[in-house]
């Protein structure tokens, strides 16, 4: 969000530099414009970096665009570790949803499950239903996401254990 006002208030300043200034100013409002904008890829590039990493291994954190309260607290970001799941943590996700009907391919509703038990097992003070029902859409978006990334992941990964010997 606060990089999409960035990026518009930048636009609204190279409009303006356009229209109202000498070619002198222009030209170094341009550079001054350029130089920011190649600072922000180079942002976006590293919390991208991050991010893969993190949904490769499976654990991380998730700044939560709209907070969670638990409590009186107000919860900005869920840690989170898929790893640290127990086989009936992952069952209990999975049957969370009746009316899943393929095994290969993951629910929103029981990616979401997934997450909020990986969430509720690393954050302090909020519990799965807490996460389940006070998570915002676009946060839930990304949670879902990241289990449905980690599920394939996993058992793409787990197919490379299994041998007949």
């Amino acid at each position: 969000m606060e990089e999409n006002k960035n990026q518009a208030n930048a636009a609204e300043e190279f409009e303006k530099a356009m229209t109202e200034e000498t070619p002198e100013e222009r030209k170094k409002k341009v550079e001054e414009l350029q130089e920011r904008l190649k600072e922000q890829i180079e942002q976006r590039k590293a919390k991208s970096k991050e991010a893969n990493e993190a949904m490769a291994e499976g654990k991380g954190r998730l700044a939560l665009e709209t907070p969670i309260m638990a409590g009186d607290e107000e919860i900005t970001e869920l840690v989170y570790d898929f790893t640290d799941l127990t086989g009936m943590e992952y069952t209990d996700a999975m049957d969370s949803d009746p009316n899943a009907q393929q095994i290969y391919r993951i629910t929103y509703r029981q990616g979401l499950a997934l997450f909020a038990k990986a969430a509720a097992k690393q954050t302090d003070k909020v519990d799965m239903r807490d996460i389940i029902e006070r998570m915002g859409m676009t946060d839930a978006v990304e949670a879902v996401q990241l289990a449905t990334l980690f599920f394939s992941a996993s058992t793409r990964a787990g197919r490379l254990r299994i041998s007949k010997k």
